[in-house]
């Protein structure tokens, strides 16, 4: 739904346009600070029964870190708060009947590629099923045909922020009662072959868990 886009982009925005917070005063090429983007091994994303809804930092594509600071659990209120209407988009969710949802980004520190995805649970297959239709209805971009990933695919591409340009492509897809929301940035184009890739395999774990 609406406010899970916004969701993932202020964060993503800001991390391209102004950075991440951090202590550290040295940043990569997107302007996130590299303290917290630093590859640890055994690094594990903030725990969660959702966590395996979305890309491990060892999933994500070769050169990408994850930013800790944006990535989580979000609940409802969480989730509402990132509308500029809090309280309408805390209806819907409530609606459709959202239970939580999971946040994930990722950043390549030296070519300005990111990922984030969204990941959100619903009680039932309808309202996920709502959520998402609500979801594409309410968006701009261009429509991209990709492979079909889980029960519903929707694909579109839009401007990546910055002064350099780029693509950013939005892939949106349901399994069941879950709806997941990938996005995959890089310049000058984004690979959809990559951002599909990662869509199958987390639809197939959610089906096999």
């Amino acid at each position: 739904m609406r406010p899970l886009l916004i969701a993932l982009s202020l964060p993503l925005a800001a991390c391209l346009l102004a950075g991440c917070s951090g202590s550290a005063t040295t940043t990569g090429a997107t302007g996130v600070a590299l303290s917290t983007m630093a590859p640890i091994p055994g690094l594990a994303l903030p725990a969660s029964p959702l966590v395996a809804l979305v890309p491990s930092p060892q999933e994500a594509p070769k050169g990408m870190v994850p930013l800790l600071t944006s990535s989580g659990p979000r609940d409802l209120t969480a989730v509402a708060g990132f509308s500029k209407d809090s309280a309408s988009a805390a209806a819907t969710l409530t609606a459709h009947g959202f239970t939580g949802a999971y946040v994930v980004q990722y950043a390549d520190p030296h070519d300005g590629r990111v990922l984030s995805v969204v990941a959100s649970r619903f009680r039932d297959v309808a309202g996920a099923t709502a959520d998402l239709t609500s979801d594409e209805a309410a968006q701009s971009g261009t429509p991209v045909t990709i492979d079909p990933v889980g029960e519903a695919t929707q694909a579109r591409r839009s401007v990546l922020p910055g002064k350099a340009g780029g693509e950013l492509l939005f892939v949106r897809f349901r399994s069941g009662s879950t709806t997941w929301l990938v996005a995959y940035g890089a310049r000058p184009s984004a690979d959809p072959s990559i951002a599909v890739a990662l869509a199958k395999t987390l639809v197939l774990r959610a089906v096999t868990a």
